[in-house]
């Protein structure tokens, strides 16, 4: 589980970056950055690694995987993809205890 979390945030911070650098990311839609947002979400997915109940683990993956499609869009899914991967990973855990 660690890797996937590792992944998905890795994932969301490099791509979120890369799209402000190749100006896919165009922050006139909103106030200031869109692609920190991106980032913001790949930060989030970070504590999962604290060790918590699962449910609270499950919301913060939902939480980082709606505000990284609303701030970077098209660019966050394969980050997005890999959130969902952790969370059935989660549901698993979830039912084992």
């Amino acid at each position: 589980m660690k890797t996937l979390t590792f992944l998905s945030s890795l994932t969301a911070i490099g791509v979120s970056i890369l799209g402000q650098w190749l100006g896919v990311l165009d922050d006139s839609y909103a106030v200031g950055n869109a692609w920190f947002v991106g980032v913001l979400a790949g930060l989030i997915t970070l504590l999962i690694l604290i060790d918590s109940q699962v449910m609270t683990k499950n919301f913060i993956v939902s939480l980082s995987t709606i505000s990284g499609v609303l701030g970077v869009g098209f660019l966050y899914f394969p980050a997005a993809i890999i959130n969902i991967f952790l969370s059935i990973n989660l549901d698993k855990k979830k039912d084992l205890t």
